[in-house]
């Protein structure tokens, strides 16, 4: 079968579309069969008024552009924006409050200044735990697809832990909060549990850093809303059609809808209630309140309430997640509130739907819910929706693929 293949990929969400605009620039005729995409603005419940407005693991948004053949800095320069660095995190529990660093020096020298240097040293032993669990945890559902059932066995030792708090017993309250509250934050799980390869999210943001996007004339912060535009423009010039209903009868189908099983002993994923509010922007005594985005965190005992403030076009904006609040989100899958319902979920698989081949790649999977997770999930299920209908491996992992994920020509 030629590479100009017919390819129906259904959702709404960034695993559709992520999956769309590689597939489309592999050569395939792609129908994106939408009703109402969540990355336009339009949408019923557009996708930027819930995401942060701070990005994390740029590598897999920048890739995404590349994949679909345009630079990701030209083309929000085109726009009229950037990416600069976020500020620290601003860690708040009772009377006591933290700004914790992104980079792991500038962070354990925070946490001894600010308690003692046996603590920076426990600290510091903990990031190292969180490396070892993220570069365990990018190889099962991330870099390569779990493809099959995972097994207890299966696990690397640095996933097998039971709890992610496991070994925090001797640091302080706060930084016990901090690491435990992963749980409700990437988990979906309620405040005190959560698996081991929830920890891999300790490392994330010291990996990658933290960025967030600003405009051009004024230095202001803003959502993520133009990133989202300018990659729905990619669609269009890659020749996606977005349609409410399927296509002509496809070669293959791409399903990033979740799952319709039972969860038995699991719990389904817990999602924050989300609230955008805007206020004039102005600080104490009349002076403008800083335009960068300002990123802080309530721990409380029933759980992590999230705040992202900004400036934007004269208001004050925030954004706040509140954990002690949840709402039940079966579509993200099981709540990762320990290592087994972590292994428990779906893996990227084949299935049959008449008679087209159908691989089901959801949030619900091992990659998880998080944004960049889910493009990369659509990254592993182009590659192996092409690799199906070509035999060709476009993989980043196979050395004969060129930087347009095409196999070189010898």
């Amino acid at each position: 079968m030629t590479s100009e293949s017919d390819i129906e990929v259904r959702g709404e969400g960034l695993i559709a579309l992520a999956a769309s605009l590689r597939l489309a620039r592999l050569g395939h005729r792609v129908t994106l069969v939408a009703a109402d995409p969540s990355w336009r603005s339009r949408a019923r419940r557009p996708l930027s008024g819930e995401l942060p407005p701070v990005l994390e693991v740029p590598a897999a948004w920048r890739d995404l552009f590349g994949k679909s053949g345009r630079n990701m800095d030209a083309e929000l320069a085109r726009d009229g924006f950037t990416l600069t660095e976020a500020p620290p995190v601003l860690h708040r529990m009772e009377k006591e409050t933290l700004a914790l660093p992104t980079e792991r020096a500038a962070q354990i020298a925070a946490v001894r200044t600010h308690w003692s240097p046996d603590v920076a040293r426990i600290w510091s032993h903990l990031l190292d735990r969180a490396d070892e669990a993220w570069q365990a945890r990018r190889a099962l559902g991330l870099e390569y697809p779990v493809a099959g059932a995972l097994r207890g066995g299966d696990l690397p030792r640095a996933l097998a832990g039971r709890h992610l708090t496991d070994g925090c017993d001797d640091l302080p309250a706060l930084l016990r909060a901090v690491v435990g509250h992963l749980g409700p934050v990437a988990g979906g799980t309620r405040a005190g549990r959560g698996g081991t390869p929830l920890l891999a999210d300790l490392a994330v943001p010291r990996v990658f850093g933290r960025w967030q996007l600003t405009r051009l004339d004024d230095g202001s912060a803003t959502t993520l809303q133009p990133l989202l535009d300018a990659l729905d423009r990619r669609l269009g010039a890659r020749g996606v059609e977005v349609a409410a209903g399927p296509p002509r009868r496809p070669d293959l189908v791409i399903d990033t809808e979740p799952p319709r099983r039972r969860f038995g002993h699991d719990r389904p994923f817990l999602a924050p209630t989300v609230r955008l509010t805007r206020s004039p922007d102005t600080a104490p005594g009349g002076r403008r309140a800083e335009r960068g985005v300002e990123h802080s965190v309530d721990h409380t005992p029933a759980g992590p309430v999230l705040h992202w403030s900004w400036s934007e076009q004269g208001q004050r904006a925030t954004l706040t997640h509140d954990h002690t609040r949840p709402v039940r989100r079966p579509d993200l899958g099981r709540a990762i509130d320990s290592t087994a319902a972590w292994r428990r979920r779906p893996p990227l698989q084949w299935i049959r739907d008449d008679g087209a081949p159908v691989l089901a790649a959801s949030p619900a999977a091992h990659g998880g819910p998080e944004p960049w997770a889910q493009l990369l999930t659509g990254a592993l299920a182009a590659y192996l929706s092409h690799e199906r209908l070509t035999g060709q491996d476009v993989s980043p992992h196979n050395r004969a693929v060129g930087a347009d994920g095409r196999l070189r020509r010898h």
